[in-house]
């Protein structure tokens, strides 16, 4: 049997400083395989971690996506610049979960 599009997977995780983090994955199959190299198939995978702890004030920290005419790709100067992005040499959606994953660890063992 193979995958069963849309995956939504969403989870709560705490940072070493105590501050909650929102994870989420999103993947979708779209017909669009112009925007969504190279297969149609759209990724975004984000961590909002809150400003402070115990507030509910919560920025964008890390984004991995896709789309012409980056392909996959992130956004490593978050929450300050969102249009610097670091090209990431990947072909699929599951090298970047692969890479999300990786990611994550390093943002909630930040000091």
């Amino acid at each position: 049997m193979g995958i069963r599009f849309p995956i939504t997977k969403k989870w709560i995780s705490t940072d070493k400083r105590g501050r909650t983090c929102v994870i989420a994955v999103n993947i979708e199959l779209t017909c669009n395989c112009s925007l969504y190299p190279p297969d149609g198939v759209k990724s975004v995978f984000t961590i909002k971690r809150e400003k402070y702890p115990g507030t509910e004030d919560f920025e964008l920290v890390l984004l991995i996506d896709n789309h012409a005419p980056f392909g996959f790709h992130e956004h490593p100067r978050l929450p300050v610049e969102h249009d610097f992005r670091r090209i990431l040499h990947i072909t699929t959606w599951q090298e970047a979960w692969n890479e999300f994953e990786k990611r994550i660890e390093d943002v909630l063992n930040e000091t």
